[in-house]
């Protein structure tokens, strides 16, 4: 599935449409383990490492090493791969808009509530136990994504171009793969897991959030794309799991509160 959006092309801003036209967002495989092409070459081999899960993901656990490996390492210095990043970075920067840069806003934080309205019903009230146990999932995201980042060490890139000005509160920690990607793709993919009614809105609201981060300069292309192809592959590792499919079961109520929509239809939702 191309990450660039179906049926709301035209609520994207020209930059974000133009960028996607360009290579920033990657061909991935969502609703399996499979994940897109990623970056020549092979890592070397890496220690055994997992991150396990706790609490609702107890019993759990994720392989950080063929993680790495799956998504491949960041552009070499001088490479094309690089250049690439850089030039897409910079033409965002030259066309970002007042209300792209509010969007990009209204996704800094990492919140389960900025999926209600794609949804369309509030996690908060209709489903608490999904909104209890969905961040003990997501913790393994978070765990892959914080040892391959270590592993890696990728500098952000408005420190290494000073010509960069991001539009969102800087951030110094690693950059590759991206944390904010890795963790909407996530919680998107095991949101259209439980309702797969909701799945290509839930999808657009990761798309978005995922692409903001190039968009104010936080992050390179390949971090996002890295981050979509780890949460796609760690995603395929907790949907297949006996853990995930007896909690889902065990919401199932809570599954259906969630499908009954406003009065007035499903809301837009301002992308």
């Amino acid at each position: 599935m191309a990450m660039h959006r179906r049926g709301e092309r035209g609520a994207w801003d020209a930059p974000v449409r133009a960028a996607a036209l360009a290579g920033l967002l990657v061909t991935v495989s969502l609703g399996s383990a499979g994940i897109g092409p990623v970056a020549a070459g092979r890592a070397d081999p890496l220690p055994a490492e997992v991150v396990s899960g706790t609490a609702a993901a107890a019993g759990l656990t994720v392989p950080v090493a063929p993680l790495q490996q799956r998504i491949g390492p960041p552009p070499a210095a001088g490479s094309e791969a690089l250049a690439r990043d850089l030039a897409i970075l910079r033409w965002l920067q030259e066309r970002r808009t007042p209300a792209g840069v509010a969007r990009s806003w209204s996704l800094l934080g990492r919140d389960l509530s900025r999926f209600d309205a794609a949804v369309g019903a509030s996690l908060r009230r209709s489903a608490p136990t999904v909104l209890r146990d969905l961040p003990a999932f997501l913790a393994l995201f978070d765990g892959a994504k914080t040892r391959i980042k270590n592993k890696v060490g990728r500098r952000r890139p408005f420190l290494d171009h000073d010509d960069l000005r991001p539009c969102l509160p800087l951030e110094r920690s690693l950059s590759y793969p991206s944390g904010h990607a890795t963790w909407y793709w996530g919680a998107a993919l095991l949101l259209a897991d439980l309702l797969p009614e909701r799945r290509e809105r839930l999808l657009t609201v990761a798309e978005h959030a995922a692409t903001a981060r190039p968009t104010c300069g936080l992050h390179y292309p390949s971090d996002v794309e890295a981050g979509q192809r780890l949460a796609a592959a760690v995603a395929g590792i907790v949907l297949a799991s006996p853990t995930w499919q007896s909690w889902k079961e065990g919401v199932a109520a809570e599954r259906e509160a969630l499908l009954i929509p406003p009065p007035a239809g499903l809301p837009p939702l301002g992308f």
